[in-house]
């Protein structure tokens, strides 16, 4: 069955389009800074135009789908449609109308297959709801983000006691710049809320195997 739209979201975000396809093809912060929606992410296949991924959702955390992104740079649109598993053959199409510095309003049509009309309504209004959360987390993500690469965001450290010794760590995550201010210690490891990268605030070094590592602070 041909999908029909459910529903259409519109909103203002404070974000360039520089900002948003960099978290269009940011497929890490799923599971992390949408914790409470999405349980699980796996990349499978990376292209210029999109990527491919498994998920599963938190309310199903054993019944994984497929989401394919595409994007179309110079439609300002891209389609997230789920190709396999629970709400295959889901489009939802997001354009987008840059309409000042770091200002974007964004259209997202959901188009849904095999949706009754008698609950076409409630079915909407569940999409709407859901993105209206995953828009709010996004563009907080991208707000601290442009004010790290516009160097408005000052450099900062935390103190912290491990195995009863003070240290500092650095409270921007050198992967995107995610917030480590209220990140829990666990074991000397901070780990940050947007792509779950981990550091040992001990020595500043990543515990996952990766390059990255936390600067260190000024000395007194």
């Amino acid at each position: 069955m041909t999908p029909s739209s459910v529903a259409v979201y519109r909103r203002t975000v404070r974000a360039s389009l520089e900002r948003i396809w960099e978290n269009v093809l940011d497929w890490e912060h799923l599971p992390w800074l949408h914790r409470e929606t999405f349980a699980s992410v796996r990349l499978l296949e990376r292209r210029p135009d999109g990527l491919r991924v498994e998920s599963a959702l938190r309310s199903n955390p054993r019944v994984p789908f497929h989401i394919d992104v595409a994007i179309d740079r110079e439609a300002r649109e891209y389609h997230s449609r789920t190709v396999e598993g629970p709400g295959a053959g889901t489009d939802i199409v997001t354009r987008l109308v840059p309409t000042a510095e770091n200002v974007t309003d964004i259209e997202v049509t959901f188009l849904v297959p095999d949706v009754p009309d008698d609950r076409r309504e409630r079915v909407g209004d569940r999409f709407v709801a859901l993105y209206t959360t995953l828009w709010d987390e996004d563009e907080c993500m991208m707000v601290r983000r442009q004010a790290l690469l516009d160097g408005v965001l000052e450099p900062a450290f935390r103190l912290v006691h491990v195995d009863g010794r003070p240290l500092w760590h650095a409270t921007v995550c050198p992967h995107l710049g995610g917030p480590l201010d209220e990140a829990p210690i666990v074991d000397g490891i901070v780990t940050c809320p947007w792509h779950g990268y981990r550091f040992d605030v001990r020595t500043g070094c990543s515990v996952d195997g990766g390059p990255l590592r936390l600067p260190a602070a000024p000395l007194a």
